[in-house]
């Protein structure tokens, strides 16, 4: 059994992202785990002191609650699969700490979340949840744009860096992924100073993923995200894989771009693998 975990804030961006993950993972047995952190700091210690302030500290949770009640039901009836089982979880911690705990405590496969499109780029995906999700959380993550519907995924874009290990169980989990998906990788490996020594990538793959459908280029002397960019104008992409290090492939791709372009980026589903330290 796989088990997910799904962050919302009951906003269509997180209900999406919902939706698009039940209806990938169809033909899994899944246990969905559907999680809502309230954000308990709104309040302060004077404000909790006051009675009648936290009547209305329990009526909002009590909302929250129903609210999160009614995203599970709806999720069950979009799913309607006897392989999909839904629990919910209100947490009151802070928003990393609650996740670290539920993916310890549910032992976590898949983190899911949403981000909301072009307006909040730059503060969702730099400076709140979705960024903090990818940099601090290890477990596999899929972020869904709130405008990508689902479609089953053909193509998905992996790009590596120098640094970046094919021998490594964050690799296989992408190869992985695309076999069950039956998704065409398209692998990209780019020395950015050029190319220095031997790089046996391609006969690793042929003896050790020959069920998978991909292709394989290598490229020099162009930045990586100069690369991403071309490559995407260019091909059909449904998804990107990204092995997300310390010094990140995630920032490299997108440090350099403006707002527009991380929007038109950002526009297909990320898979996130961590290598293990």
């Amino acid at each position: 059994m796989k088990n997910v975990l799904i962050v919302t804030d009951f906003s269509p961006c997180s209900r999406n992202a919902a939706e698009y993950t039940i209806n990938l993972l169809k033909d899994e047995i899944c246990c969905f785990y559907l999680m809502h952190v309230h954000k308990s700091s709104t309040f302060t210690m004077d404000d909790l002191m006051s009675s009648a302030t936290a009547n209305v500290y329990q009526s909002i949770l009590k909302a929250e609650e129903q609210r999160l009640q009614n995203f599970k039901e709806a999720l069950e009836q979009l799913s309607h699969n006897s392989k999909h089982e839904f629990h919910d979880i209100l947490d009151y911690n802070s928003f990393i700490e609650a996740i670290d705990t539920i993916i310890e405590a549910k032992n976590i496969d898949l983190l899911v979340a949403g981000y909301n499109g072009v307006s909040n780029v730059a503060e969702i995906i730099f400076g709140s949840h979705t960024l903090s999700i990818i940099r601090r959380i290890n477990c596999t993550t899929l972020v869904i744009p709130e405008n990508v519907k689902f479609q089953p995924p053909k193509r998905m874009l992996l790009p590596l860096d120098a640094k970046d290990d094919i021998q490594s169980e964050a690799f296989t989990t992408l190869l992985h992924t695309a076999i069950n998906h039956d998704i065409e990788v398209h692998i990209l490996r780019v020395y950015e100073k050029g190319k220095e020594g031997d790089c046996y990538d391609e006969s690793y793959l042929m003896k050790h993923f020959k069920d998978v459908n991909y292709t394989y280029h290598v490229i020099q002397h162009v930045p990586l995200h100069y690369v991403k960019t071309f490559y995407m104008q260019m091909h059909s992409i449904d998804m990107i894989g990204l092995i997300v290090q310390k010094e990140s492939v995630f920032e490299r791709l997108f440090k350099h771009s403006s707002t527009t372009e991380i929007s038109k980026a950002l526009k297909r589903p990320l898979l996130v693998v961590h290598p293990k330290s």
